[in-house]
């Protein structure tokens, strides 16, 4: 899905990332279709705003001072603090409406009550997918409905579906969540080596 979330930039000198930082800005570069990797500053605070809102999917308009009109791109990568957790440096890439863009996009599961209620155990083995699409047509995520599994049925990635120009690129065969039915209790789990369930060990 689109967005019409705008971030400004600026043109920064490289080599001065603290001084940017100390100064409420986060170094970044911009890099891709028809562009020249250029080094950016953005605004911090925006740049949080757009994150927190799951914007790391989202398609960006990114305005850069002294060009006319604002760049399309997607964020392709972020680095944090390993100690603050804050973000320190973005890769931009610029991005064509009409050229496919590879993505990972999450995975959201419904129904999973419906499996619970039949005593099944929902297993995911995978938590997102990779796919490619134009642009406009980037998802947030991917729904996967398991309210129809039961105990001891799998689904695969190719009964994922995804509308627009969303092609999923991972395995088609690859299992993306298993039900299974849930571990029986040993009742003697536990009893120390001597002591049989109820019966007492003598002396």
């Amino acid at each position: 899905m689109a967005s019409n979330f705008k971030l400004n930039a600026a043109a920064r000198e490289a080599g001065h990332p603290r001084r940017d930082r100390a100064h409420g800005f986060v170094p970044a570069i911009v890099y891709g279709h028809g562009v020249s990797p250029m080094p950016l500053r953005v605004e911090g605070h925006a740049l949080g705003a757009f994150l927190a809102h799951g914007g790391a999917r989202h398609l960006l308009d990114l305005a850069v001072e002294g060009e006319t009109e604002p760049r399309s791109v997607v964020i392709k990568e972020i680095q944090h603090d390993p100690v603050t957790r804050n973000v320190v440096h973005v890769d931009f890439q610029a991005v064509s409406a009409r050229e496919r863009i590879h993505a990972e996009v999450p995975l959201h599961f419904v129904g999973e009550e419906d499996v619970v209620r039949t005593g099944g155990v929902l297993e995911i083995v995978i938590h997102q997918l990779r796919i490619s699409c134009l642009p406009g047509d980037l998802p947030d995520h991917a729904e996967v409905d398991v309210s129809g599994l039961s105990v001891g049925r799998s689904l695969l990635v190719q009964d994922v579906r995804m509308g627009g120009s969303v092609s999923i690129v991972n395995d088609p065969e690859e299992v993306v969540v298993h039900v299974s039915a849930p571990r029986a209790v040993d009742p003697d789990a536990g009893t120390p080596a001597g002591q049989a369930a109820g019966h007492d060990s003598k002396a």
